[in-house]
């Protein structure tokens, strides 16, 4: 292979349909690619334990190969994508501020990582989600206010990486005040420097001082800074993150397959203006690579000779993508590792504690609970990952029917018990009119009922509703709330 694609393989992250690496991949690793970022295509179809269907025979052909996924607890899981994470993700964590608690959960989660042999995670967000309403992160954010958000960045980043697996802070230079989900179209934040400088980068800022060995840029587009999205803009990758904070790490780019990105510029013209910016490893997204990666070569060869991309520009990014791969290395990860264990009944007991109740008081159910989910619209950073009370409840023996109400459903034509316990499980209704009508219709059918909010709650009840905050959907919360509801007492551990 040439020099130049030797440089282009050394700074690609493409992924892969089904679960067993193709052929097409494990010769891609012997050519030299950096890794293989895993999603939750992968882990749709069941198989054996990921380690030895996936990450094996990618390290039988290159044993330093980053792999990495979206591992952030709560809502976004690929450990336990066919259950929901045995932890609760950021917003409880934040709800509860104990950054002690947060590094011990982020220990867990690292460990789960390291005995899955993935030793990069794309995750923690360390976005400030400022604007209620966003539609992407909010329970993905530790809260709404910066030194909340840093110092729980910190903790996080510093739990993940005492157990070898290096932490990615996402989606610089701040995610949260936008009203635009980037998986489907080009989010505007019409914020200045200064402005920036208060809310958004303080995370940044403290996850960079905690030693992050990543940063994901955001597909979000800054009009005040440049007209680029911050993925490919010079302005933000390498004057903000590299020269005002002082960035030496490895820049990874958000999955270049996101529409306002591929529709705009394609694989091959992203890539390039990403790495132009100065970001090192180009993240290509879920879709397969095999036919991506010529895409992506020829342009590199197309701009190297228009004098649009340079080969020392490409060859920084490859020195920094190896400096991390030597860092990630399991050999190294096993050798640096040296705190104690820690198990994953930390995520049962942070889910508790960062509960919430308001209204009337909780009154311990009386018998089997009956549950009516209504099914809102999800985003793709989550997936298809299930949530709600049912399997929580199962888990205690404390289910007596469960009803899925799928969205647009007259409220009047939702199935609701006469008699017996009756909870409402809801996940961001304050942000969807037709999850606030129907729970105002079965309200006034059954005034007893509880609503459980596994969303950010806003505006989800009234003072004189019961009301369970359980800070986000991960199996953890709800087994928490199912607790509370029952009066009942999970003592098995939530994995095996």
């Amino acid at each position: 292979m040439s020099t130049v694609s030797t440089l282009v393989n050394a700074c690609l992250m493409p992924a892969y349909d089904g679960r067993v690496p193709p052929d097409w991949v494990l010769r891609a690793l012997d050519e030299g690619i950096a890794g293989v970022g895993l999603f939750g295509t992968n882990l749709l179809s069941s198989g054996g334990p990921l380690r030895e269907d996936i990450v094996d025979p990618l390290r039988a052909v290159r044993p330093d190969a980053l792999i990495a996924l979206d591992e952030e607890g709560g809502d976004v899981t690929r450990l336990d994508y066919h259950r929901g994470s045995v932890y609760p993700g950021n917003h409880a964590l934040g709800t509860v501020d104990d950054p002690e608690l947060t590094r011990q959960v982020a220990l867990a989660i690292g460990s789960d990582l390291r005995e899955a042999g993935i030793n990069l995670c794309l995750g923690p967000c360390a976005d400030v989600n400022s604007r209620p309403n966003n539609p992407i992160i909010g329970v993905r954010s530790f809260g709404a206010g910066p030194g909340l958000v840093a110092r729980h960045t910190q903790a996080f980043v510093r739990g993940l990486q005492e157990r070898g697996v290096a932490a990615t802070l996402k989606h610089f230079p701040g995610h949260g005040d936008t009203g635009t989900d980037s998986h489907t179209a080009l989010p505007d934040i019409h914020r200045d420097l200064d402005a920036l400088r208060v809310l958004d980068l303080p995370p940044f800022a403290g996850g960079i001082a905690a030693g992050a060995k990543a940063v994901m840029t955001g597909h979000i587009r800054l009009p005040h800074l440049a007209e680029l999205p911050a993925t490919l803009s010079h302005r933000v990758v390498t004057g903000l993150l590299r020269e005002e904070l002082g960035y030496e790490g490895v820049v990874i780019s958000d999955a270049l397959e996101m529409a306002p990105i591929l529709d705009r510029w394609g694989f091959g013209g992203a890539a390039v203006l990403a790495w132009a910016a100065g970001v090192d490893l180009v993240l290509l997204g879920a879709t397969d690579g095999e036919k991506i990666l010529p895409e992506v070569h020829r342009a590199v060869e197309d701009a190297l000779r228009e004098g649009t991309l340079s080969l020392d520009r490409l060859e920084e990014a490859a020195a920094r993508v190896a400096a991390l791969r030597a860092w990630a290395a399991p050999a190294e990860a096993a050798r640096r590792d040296r705190s104690p264990a820690t198990g994953s009944g930390i995520g049962l007991d942070a889910a508790r504690r960062a509960l919430t109740t308001t209204g009337p008081p909780l009154v311990t159910a009386e018998g089997p609970v009956h549950t009516v989910r209504l099914v809102g619209s999800t985003n793709m950073a989550v997936g298809t990952a299930p949530w709600g009370l049912e399997p929580a409840l199962e888990l205690l023996g404390a289910l007596a029917s469960s009803t899925d109400v799928e969205h647009g459903t007259d409220p009047q034509d939702i199935p609701l018990p006469a008699t017996g316990p009756v909870a409402v499980v809801v996940r961001d209704a304050g942000l969807d009119p037709w999850q606030s009508a129907a729970l105002r219709s079965l309200r006034r059918r059954r005034p007893d009922l509880v609503t459980v909010e596994m969303g950010l709650g806003a505006q989800t009840s009234g003072t004189d509703t019961r009301l369970l905050l359980t800070r986000g959907a991960g199996l953890a919360n709800a087994v928490a709330a199912a607790e509370r509801l029952t009066g009942r007492t999970r003592t098995d551990p939530l994995r095996d």
